[in-house]
């Protein structure tokens, strides 16, 4: 089941967390089937079996006020190296929450959609410890991230863009 929504969440647009236990992937599968025209059922269904196999990984679904799944977050948690954008000097690898893919269903939905689901994965990778947060590279589609974390925004001219995570807070963004 997909677990309660987010009170920060703009109207008309809720994000929730898909869990494990949720077998019917039916609601998903035409998001993936976007993102991987040349995949068939089966191995769409291996993917996000794969994805949701490891404990820090997760899949946030965004959904209108009628149920129906407008956009898609595919996140992974990992190490790595912060040469390019030193948060502690001392350190050499940082963790981070990496945005594997970023999926939305309408292009007049796009930003909204992409705001939304950058906003509670900002909130897992605070709510986890990680620094930064990585997103695919910024497009138009992305203004209204832009907008909202231009201060926190480090490498962005690069193949992937950068959220820098300033502060560490409890669980009480927990998804």
């Amino acid at each position: 089941m997909l677990s309660t929504n987010n009170t920060n969440n703009l109207p008309g647009l809720n994000i929730l967390r898909f869990q494990d236990s949720d077998l019917n992937l039916m609601g998903i599968l035409p998001l993936l089937a976007e993102e991987f025209p040349s995949w068939g059922l089966d191995r769409l269904k291996s993917y996000i079996r794969l994805v949701l196999k490891q404990e820090t990984n997760g899949i946030l679904v965004a959904k209108n006020n009628s149920l129906y799944n407008v956009g898609l977050l595919i996140y992974s948690m990992q190490d790595i190296i912060n040469k390019d954008f030193p948060i502690n000097d001392k350190k050499e690898f940082s963790k981070c929450l990496v945005v594997e893919n970023l999926i939305s269903s309408s292009p007049v939905l796009e930003k909204k959609v992409y705001l939304q689901l950058t906003n509670r994965a900002v909130d897992i990778a605070e709510n986890n410890s990680c620094e930064i947060v990585e997103l695919p590279r910024f497009n138009s589609s992305f203004d209204l991230v832009k907008k909202k974390y231009e201060k926190k925004i480090v490498n962005s001219d690069g193949w992937r863009t950068f959220i820098k995570i300033n502060k560490i807070l409890t669980a009480n963004k927990e998804l």
